[in-house]
């Protein structure tokens, strides 16, 4: 699954046959001396790495880190994504690239467009970095970034002292009720891909919840989906080519909240082009939320769409 796009490059989800940019990575000197030594040797080794460090985090969390690839042949250069550790409060930003790719710049436009996707997709104006006390040129291209040195300190699990980056918060911060209300919108802006936007659906996982129930009505009864069985039939469409120019928008809203829980009652519109045919249609939905720690997620998703 595509997570996004720069100029030069796309980042996507790591998947089956990625093994060997893998082990590439994980055998270099730069990743044992800047991050750890795995001891991977081989590509049994690199796949089983690959599922329980990368890809079994995407959709439990929605974060990870993503495969960095050039637009113009699709050859891998590097690794950058999002990360929870669980020693830092909010999400960090991680990135590693081969030492052929070096001095290229890279590094910098994946980072710098992982800190975008975190504000506008995500909804996360803070984010964290942690570097080795000697990588003084991952230093650099956080601060580059608007990320400023905090303190060196020593983090439990961690081998050796730790350089600790923040981006501080880029506003006030938001109300419950606006909180909640940002996360519908960005849950509803996920599908739109007009005039070449890539859709954001790789950020599902993070707005809702693993066991999020989904449910669709229709003239031929309920169709309960889990977050995957509704997440991919969409990615595919929208990104085959079948539904083109298509945006879904919230055109009237009712939220109720009571403490950590809520739910909101929405009528919405979508419109774009199916199979070569353009469309308009609107429907009903609710959504029910959950402040889960400093956040709140979706829980549940039901609607209709209205003749």
């Amino acid at each position: 699954m595509f997570v996004l796009t720069t100029e030069r490059l796309r980042l996507r989800w790591f998947a089956p046959g990625d093994e060997a940019h893998v082990l590439a990575q994980l055998q270099e000197d730069s990743w044992k001396r800047n991050i750890s030594d795995p001891g991977v040797h081989d590509l049994e080794g690199a796949s089983h790495w690959m599922h329980s460090k990368l890809i079994e985090l995407y959709w439990r969390s929605g974060l990870g880190l993503w495969l960095v690839e050039r637009r113009s042949d699709a050859v891998p250069v590097g690794m950058c994504g999002l990360l929870q550790r669980e020693y830092l409060p909010v999400p960090d930003i991680g990135y590693a690239f081969l030492p052929q790719f070096w001095g290229q710049g890279y590094a910098r436009e994946a980072a710098q467009a992982c800190v975008a996707y975190a504000r506008e997709a995500l909804g996360e104006p803070r984010l964290m970095a942690t570097t080795a006390t000697f990588n003084d040129a991952s230093g650099r291209l956080l601060e580059s970034l608007g990320l400023r040195y905090v303190e060196t300190t020593q983090f439990e699990g961690v081998e050796g002292l730790s350089k600790v980056y923040d981006s501080g918060l880029a506003a006030a911060p938001l109300s419950e009720e606006q909180q909640i209300e940002d996360l519908l919108r960005r849950f509803f802006r996920v599908f739109n891909n007009q005039n070449g936007r890539l859709p954001t659906l790789a950020a599902l996982p993070y707005l809702m919840l693993p066991q999020a129930l989904i449910c669709r009505g229709d003239d031929s009864g309920l169709q309960q989906m889990t977050l995957q069985q509704f997440a991919l039939p969409r990615y595919e469409l929208l990104m085959g080519g079948r539904l083109q120019q298509f945006d879904e928008s919230i055109t009237e809203q009712r939220i109720d909240r009571q403490g950590r829980i809520a739910q909101a009652w929405l009528r919405y519109r979508k419109a774009g082009v199916l199979d070569g045919q353009a469309f308009e249609a609107y429907g009903q939905k609710t959504v029910q939320l959950v402040q889960t720690g400093r956040r709140w997620q979706i829980a549940a998703v039901a609607w209709e769409d209205l003749r």
